[in-house]
């Protein structure tokens, strides 16, 4: 008997794999082996669900930037808010894709919530941005710009980022975010020394 946590990640996957639109409360009810009314009592409607998937990647994404701390350099910053990026990405694949693709058949009310969290968290990149190109760190014509195409490349990370262990994935990030930083004709490699202090920190960091 599979408990209500393995039944869950079995309609993350569903829903990942075949999309909000493509997936019938028949669909669950037939992948879970359960009725439809049990379905309902243990997970609420379809719309309840697709809530929770995109709200809880949404909440990942948040947590993750927030442990970013304002007492390094620019570039250090937005190391570390790569690395977090990837590592929500790494870690709950299929939430990501889920939230990615279909938040946007939300009813209006929890659409306009997901689309305010989703600014939240740009903005953290166009704050680190901002200050690095008044630092000069970064050397880019448009600030929202240069935000615009950090955020894209990152978006599609979920498509082909995949690892099966610490040392891969952090080289990998390095590498992702040493690539990311040369777009914005930044003059610092991966690691830098002082994000490192901080990659295996999860606390909210002050502002």
């Amino acid at each position: 008997m599979r408990n209500k946590e393995e039944l869950w990640l079995m309609v993350v996957k569903l829903f990942s794999d075949q999309g909000y639109r493509g997936t019938a409360m028949r669909d669950i009810a037939r992948t879970l082996e359960l009725s439809e009314a049990h379905v309902t009592s243990l997970f609420g409607t379809r719309e309840d669900m697709l809530w929770h998937i995109v709200s809880r990647a949404a909440g990942l994404f948040l947590t993750q930037a927030r442990t970013v701390p304002r007492t390094i350099s620019p570039a250090e910053q937005l190391h570390l808010l790569v690395y977090r990026h990837l590592e929500v990405v790494s870690q709950d694949r299929e939430y990501v894709l889920v939230f990615l693709r279909d938040w946007l058949f939300l009813d209006d009310v929890h659409r306009q919530e997901i689309q305010a969290l989703r600014e939240t968290y740009e903005a953290y990149f166009y704050r680190v941005i901002v200050a690095g190109v008044k630092e000069e760190v970064f050397r880019v014509p448009d600030t929202l710009l240069a935000c615009l195409f950090v955020l894209s490349a990152l978006q599609w990370t979920h498509q082909w980022f995949s690892t099966k262990d610490v040392l891969t994935f952090t080289r990998m990030a390095d590498q992702y975010s040493a690539l990311i930083l040369s777009a914005l004709c930044s003059g610092y490699a991966v690691p830098l020394d002082g994000a490192i202090a901080y990659l295996y920190q999860k606390e909210e960091q002050p502002d």
